[in-house]
């Protein structure tokens, strides 16, 4: 039952994310493009646009899709994160090296850096990369033009995605400059964990 209400409330995002996106529009253009949401300790939905056709999967097994099995690694280690994005994004899919903290607001959600995965055949070692690059951050981008955006629920999820594209964008576009001006990598972890501590009072506040 829990299953099929979840799949039905996913099944209708996109209408969340048309509603949201124009408030966004002058960081650059989000398209997310899989979901996969955690229900509870043993499963979580996986539903990729037109998010008409959820999928079930059980967390307990090991799954062949890259996707799905990250985010089901995701979940195991990192119980906060219910929500994982696949996104194809306009600024973040043109970055090729790990970004510096450059914005106050990257440092605190996304985290100190975001960080860059090249991809190769192997899908295991990809799922292994591609969940090394996300310890201790909220969003990485990959080789192949894809980023991964985390969060606890789907709003802070699209949030995550808008934040990585608005620092994308500035991390791009200041190359043309001389390259971005990084903020003390102390003070950005400071930011983050500062970030984490507050939140997770609030959490615990709202339980």
């Amino acid at each position: 039952m829990i299953a099929k209400v979840l799949a039905t409330d996913l099944t209708g995002v996109e209408e969340y994310f048309n509603g949201v996106a124009e408030g966004y529009k002058s960081w650059g253009k989000v398209e997310v493009v899989t979901i996969i949401q955690k229900m509870n300790e043993h499963s979580a939905v996986a539903i990729s646009a037109p998010f008409k056709l959820p999928q079930v999967i059980d967390i307990g097994i090991q799954q062949k899709e890259f996707e799905v099995e990250l985010a089901r690694k995701i979940f195991a280690s990192r119980k906060q994160i219910q929500t994982v994005f696949f996104t194809k994004q306009e600024y973040a899919g043109q970055v090729r090296a790990v970004v510096p903290p450059i914005l106050d607001d990257q440092a605190q959600l996304l985290g100190p850096t975001v960080r860059f995965v090249t991809l190769g055949d192997d899908v295991q070692k990809n799922i292994i990369k591609a969940k090394a690059a996300l310890n201790g951050r909220f969003a990485a981008v990959m080789d192949n033009g894809m980023s991964i955006c985390l969060g606890a629920n789907i709003e802070e999820t699209y949030v995550a995605a808008q934040l990585l594209e608005k620092t994308s964008k500035a991390f791009i576009e200041a190359k043309y400059l001389g390259g971005a001006k990084a903020i003390n990598i102390f003070e950005a972890y400071a930011m983050h964990y500062f970030y984490l501590w507050k939140y997770s009072k609030e959490s615990a506040k709202n339980k």
